[in-house]
């Protein structure tokens, strides 16, 4: 009996050991960047009921919606590979790239996308899904996507696409665009001039200069090269031994320090997640460590790995604290103007000035630097103990549906049916997204009232009514979506797989598949045409 017993706890032991060492289920692109806001951004959340306002530096996971009204924005999905929305524009992000998977899968409700893809890794790991056709990237290049209801129409500037229809698929080459409606193809690809045409060719044509400025001397690894002119325009690079060159951030206030200008954001698959409020804190909070001395103030050393927020934590009954990690893998202390980045000891000064520390109620506070504590108010705190550890999660309130109003004006209204009881993170064999049980029925998320404003396009063709959809975060959409990744470009095959839209149905998708004769003039390549249940 004594030696099942020795089994049993040696055996709860090591399970607990392999649970501690599980490996990291995210991927420096696995979090896209909200890089850049020109006018109404919002953006919904996976896990969340509310829509709320979008702000530069916000990581977007899989599962989150962003729209436009009288705005624009860019997203940052890493290593030159941008997307930028018009105005009046709505999209869901369907899988984002994870450890064993490069799939990234977008689906376009309305509006105009331009994708700006600098580097692919291998083809069709970018997928582009409307309620006509499904898109797969085969090169880098520049491609604008525009939706109108029942009408898609494919701009390839640079690159090669893949169109998959109801009746088969078809590659447009560069300079190269083709329409289909209703999940047909009236047409063969046409040439047209590959220049700005409208106010949204010409600023994305402005953003792309804007970012792919070279410096004179790189700094970064290449990995990182997107943040090199982001980076300079803010601060000065000089050189630090043994780190190298570092990063010294200008125009900073004197009491200024990592992890305090901004607000902590929960992503169920990393934890509480850093949001920075300098323009340029998306590097420096995700990538790096921060040293102090006393003649550059804070500096930042670049490394490649990203992480959520790179600080120890401590969080006691009525108190959570954090403090930077060092280069070392300690927390840095700054006392009487000497930092130690090798700090030993198991207890943190109080006094240091790398620390901050709120109240435990005040984690999801809108800013962090509103509700910090003084140095003189830390006295009731006896000792602090940092650790790796992340304090545990704060449940979202989505019990009640709210009104959100953005800017002052043009308010959101979420359906007041939608329900959702209870959200979790799938297990790995099961999906890689965020399932979502409703008790009530859930009605169209075209329904939510998200406002209409006039955007320039391409066509002078009259935008037709918007169907009213449903938001697809089910792990059978999401398999269905990247299937169509899985088949490489060269087999040629002429078979073409589309899932029936069936709007008031239950969320689950069925795929047919029909023999597909090859369009007069195109080349089939066998792609499925991926329809996302509404």
């Amino acid at each position: 009996m004594k030696k099942f017993a020795i089994v049993i706890i040696v055996l709860i032991f090591s399970l607990s050991a392999v649970r501690a060492d599980e490996p990291v289920q995210y991927t420096s692109e696995t979090f896209a960047r909200l890089s850049y806001i020109n006018g109404n951004v919002y953006i919904q959340k996976a896990t969340e009921l509310d829509y709320e306002e979008g702000m530069v530096n916000m990581p977007i996971t899989e599962g989150d919606r962003l729209g436009t009204t009288e705005g624009r924005a860019e997203i940052f999905m890493g290593r030159g590979r941008y997307i930028r929305l018009d105005q009046d524009t709505k999209m869901d992000f369907l899988d984002l790239p994870r450890p064993g998977s490069d799939l990234t899968s977008i689906q376009i409700w309305r509006g105009n996308i331009f994708f700006s893809i600098m580097s692919l890794k291998k083809e069709k790991t970018v997928e582009i899904h409307t309620n006509d056709v499904s898109l797969y990237i085969l090169e880098s290049g520049l491609y604008r996507i525009d939706v109108r209801g029942d009408e898609t129409e494919i701009f390839v500037f640079r690159g090669l696409l893949e169109a998959a229809g109801e009746t088969g698929s078809v590659l447009i080459g560069e300079e190269q665009k083709l329409e289909a409606m209703g999940g047909h193809f009236p047409g063969r690809p046409s040439r047209f001039s590959a220049v700005a045409v409208d106010s949204f060719d010409r600023w994305s044509a402005l953003r792309d200069q804007e970012i792919r400025k070279r410096m004179a001397r790189r700094y970064l690894p290449e990995e990182m090269e997107d943040f090199e002119y982001e980076l300079a325009s803010y601060g000065d690079w000089t050189y630090v031994f043994p780190y190298g060159y570092v990063w010294v951030p200008g125009g900073i206030a004197t009491d200024w320090r990592p992890y305090l200008d901004g607000r902590w954001i929960w992503i169920p698959v990393c934890g509480w997640t850093w949001l920075p409020y300098e323009p340029w804190g998306w590097a420096t909070a995700h990538y790096g460590r921060w040293h102090w001395s006393i003649t550059l103030g804070w500096y930042w050393i670049p490394t490649p790995v990203w992480g959520p927020g790179w600080v120890h934590w401590y969080h006691g009954y009525d108190y959570v604290a954090w403090a930077p990690v060092s280069y070392w893998g300690h927390p840095g202390v700054v006392i009487n103007n000497i930092y130690y980045g090798r700090y030993a000891d198991p207890y943190y000064p109080r006094d240091s000035l790398a620390l901050t520390v709120i109240h435990k109620n005040q984690l999801k506070a809108r800013n962090v630097s509103k509700v910090a504590l003084s140095q003189k108010s830390l006295v009731n705190i006896d000792r602090i103990r940092l650790s790796k550890t992340q304090p545990g999660a704060v449940p979202a309130d989505s019990s009640k549906i709210r009104l959100k109003t953005l800017n002052d004006s043009r308010p959101f209204i979420k359906d007041s049916s939608s329900s959702r009881t209870s959200t979790k993170i799938a297990e790995p064999d099961d999906s890689r997204r965020v399932k979502i049980t409703s008790t009530e029925k859930t009605k169209s998320s075209e329904e939510r009232n998200i406002p209409k404003s006039s955007s320039a396009t391409r066509s002078t063709k009259t935008s037709s009514t918007l169907g009213k959809i449903t938001r697809v975060l089910s792990s059978g959409k999401s398999k269905a979506a990247s299937s169509g990744s899985s088949k490489s470009s060269s087999s040629k095959s002429t078979s073409a797989t589309k899932v029936k839209s069936n709007s008031g149905s239950k969320s689950s998708s069925k795929v047919k598949k029909s023999s597909a004769p090859k369009s007069s003039g195109s080349k089939s390549t066998g792609s499925k045409k991926v329809k996302i249940k509404k």
